[in-house]
């Protein structure tokens, strides 16, 4: 456990226990298999923690769907989350990120906050503090939704009157200045902040959709000055900014890529006497981890060493120097959750090297390369008819590259 601060002298109460979490991204797959299973399966563990270690407020930092109409069944799982949690005596508190509908998860905000699900997506306002009680202790939460500059009010002017460009850093900074204002009437009361954000100091994964372009989406630290946590979603890795563990990310409850091979965990936060005084990381033992296997197919298939990973999402990286038969049928055969496989021959850091993926797609025709993509994205070949539009349609692009109209 990390401790902040002088836990016996600030001790008077049971403290406000805090469970910090985000980007579940329900509804999501890997690469193309489901995950609905795995989801659920984290949601009860998590429900499963709020009961075990008497967690007061669930707050989670946004991404909580994957889209922004996501499919049924993630609604369902979502629903019997949070069943599960305020059955456990726990209040909620939500905030949509990038990848959610504001309006959506906002639907009948008023009515689920008489059910402990406090859902704050009005984009529209700016924030105000929320006073939560539980044992005698009082926490503030600024909880602010994920603000998309194009569309958030505009940023307020600069001190001398000229006008700010519309960055994540000013549209967020300007909802935290309404909720520290607001908190001027709050004294003494320890106060948390709840954002969705790239923080500078943050180490993104490959999961992780860019919210602006340029450098926009960058926000500096330094705009929750004043704040005693900052419960933030957005990065998948969990971490913290900063050595005080004041400004941190849960990252996410399961990996969504093979660039995820790090553990997952969620937050547990302790505030009593008026302060953060201890703040816990608690590994997520579910969901299945993701690992990258580089080597021979028949190294692969018939090494022990490889013997552990049959559990994992397994992506592969073959090195022989000819194309195998079936590699991905036979990969299956030991690793049944293999979902990518592509050539890169052991030699391909040599100076003019190049991959064999690379090479057997140069040397194919590209209306074949159309086909075997429509193939696999829609899981059959493709008719005749469909056939000779593709051939006909790649004519018309060699023909408009050699001059000899428009495609």
């Amino acid at each position: 456990m990390a401790g902040l601060g002088d836990v016996a002298s600030l001790w008077h109460a049971a403290p406000v226990r805090i469970l910090h979490t985000s980007d579940w991204h329900l509804g999501r797959r890997f690469e193309q298999e489901p995950l609905e299973g795995d989801q659920r399966a984290a949601l009860e563990w998590l429900a499963g923690i709020v009961a075990d270690e008497q967690v007061d407020l669930v707050v989670v930092a946004g991404d909580v769907y994957d889209r922004a109409l996501p499919a049924e069944e993630a609604v369902t799982v979502l629903d019997d989350a949070l069943d599960a949690f305020t059955g456990c005596g726990a209040t909620v508190v939500l905030v949509p990120g990038n990848h959610d509908s504001a309006r959506r998860l906002g639907f009948g905000a008023r009515r689920q906050a008489l059910g402990g699900v406090h859902v704050f997506a009005d984009t529209r306002v700016p924030p105000e503090p929320w006073v939560f009680e539980a044992g005698g202790e009082r926490v503030a939460v600024v909880a602010v939704p994920f603000l998309d500059p194009l569309t958030a009010p505009p940023p307020a002017p600069a001190a001398d009157g000229s006008p700010r460009a519309r960055t994540h850093q000013h549209v967020l900074e300007d909802a935290l200045d309404a909720g520290r204002a607001g908190l001027a009437a709050l004294a003494g009361i320890p106060s948390i902040a709840v954002a969705h954000a790239f923080v500078v100091g943050g180490t993104p994964t490959d999961s992780e959709k860019l919210l602006a372009v340029g450098g926009t989406d960058v926000v500096d630290p330094a705009v929750f000055a004043g704040f005693d946590y900052v419960a933030l979603g957005h990065l998948h890795r969990p971490q913290a900014v900063g050595a005080d563990r004041r400004i941190a990310y849960s990252g996410s409850l399961l990996p969504y890529s093979f660039s995820e091979d790090h553990a997952k965990s969620v937050r547990l936060v302790d505030i009593s006497g008026g302060a953060v005084v201890e703040v816990t990381e608690v590994p997520v033992p579910v969901g299945r981890p993701v690992v990258t296997l580089t080597g021979r197919l028949d190294d692969l298939l018939a090494d022990d060493a490889y013997g552990h990973f049959t559990g994992h999402w397994v992506a592969v990286r073959l090195t022989d120097d000819t194309v195998q038969v079936q590699p991905m049928e036979r990969l299956r055969g030991r690793f049944p959750h293999t979902v990518s496989v592509r050539y890169a021959p052991g030699r391909a850091g040599s100076p003019g090297a190049r991959s064999l993926e690379v090479d057997l797609v140069e040397a194919r025709a590209p209306d074949a390369l159309v086909l075997d993509f429509l193939e696999d994205v829609r899981g059959r070949p493709a008719s005749d008819p469909e056939r000779s539009l593709v051939g006909d349609a790649m004519e018309r692009v060699v023909a408009a590259g050699a001059g000899g109209g428009e495609p």
